[in-house]
């Protein structure tokens, strides 16, 4: 950022953690796991943003001022690029999803400052399928959102084929998900946004057809959250314990949203 211009250069001083860890005469700062790194994330972190590097079999936290080890998490397979919400109030949190083999992954939320899970979900998930996404609320938490199928919901031939559902989870109901929609059609991206500050929680959708295909049309549908809540339903993860599926939605239903926590 700075190359080229002598303006930008005067604010800038030397950092002597820094200074001690490049190699010459390369002048590179060598990461402490071995492995192919597949990902790079900015994490929120209390004193500045943190670097989460995914590589082929780990995850690991770098403290963003002196790169050292903050902790790790063993995470092969890793499915998409990582993202980060809020599980507990105001304390950030990565969503990793993690492949265990065919046609099944792993969904963890992971605790950005000690590398604990905090809550983790197997599903049956086909090629393709779209990365999680987050939104924030205004109880200074995530909710927490994620395609694939739940195993009691799968079919009896657990073909990779079946539709792909859209669910929702919130801290408050940790034994809970929603069902919010389901797809037959290639997704090629998917996130989740907030067009107007604390409302209008929506999620974008591009499907198209396979690569292997070739050209072929594309769509892109913008879907209100809230509209999706009204007529999704409950799956219980464990025995229910004091809500009904009813309180669950209208209590999601009513939520609202910010851009900022």
């Amino acid at each position: 950022m700075a190359t080229g211009t002598e303006s930008r250069l005067a604010g800038l001083r030397h950092d002597p953690q820094w200074e001690k860890k490049i190699q010459s005469p390369t002048r590179h700062i060598p990461l402490r796991s071995s492995g192919d790194v597949r990902y790079l994330v900015k994490v929120p972190g209390r004193a500045g943003e943190n670097l989460l590097v995914v590589k082929s079999d780990v995850a690991e936290l770098l403290d963003g001022q002196t790169l050292d080890s903050l902790w790790t998490v063993n995470a092969s397979h890793v499915l998409s690029e990582p993202v980060f919400g809020y599980y507990t109030p105001d304390a950030p949190h990565v969503v990793l999803e993690s492949g265990l083999g065919p046609h099944r992954k792993k969904v963890m939320i992971i605790e950005g400052g000690s590398g604990a899970v905090r809550w983790e979900q197997e599903l049956n998930s086909g090629a393709g399928s779209p990365g999680p996404a987050t939104l924030h609320t205004a109880d200074h938490r995530s909710v927490f959102l994620f395609w694939g199928e739940h195993p009691a919901e799968a079919n009896d031939t657990g073909s990779p084929a079946s539709p792909q559902n859209l669910y929702l989870f919130h801290p408050s109901y940790p034994n809970a998900l929603l069902e919010l929609r389901n797809s037959s059609e290639r997704i090629v991206a998917f996130d989740a946004v907030l067009f107007e500050r604390s409302r209008h929680a929506c999620y974008v959708l591009l499907t198209g057809p396979q690569s292997s295909e070739g050209p072929g049309w594309v769509s892109v549908a913008k879907r209100k959250l809230k509209e999706d809540v009204s007529g999704s339903r409950v799956i219980w993860l464990s025995q229910e314990t004091g809500h009904s599926e009813q309180s669950i939605k209208d209590r999601i239903f009513r939520m609202r949203f910010s851009s900022q926590l």
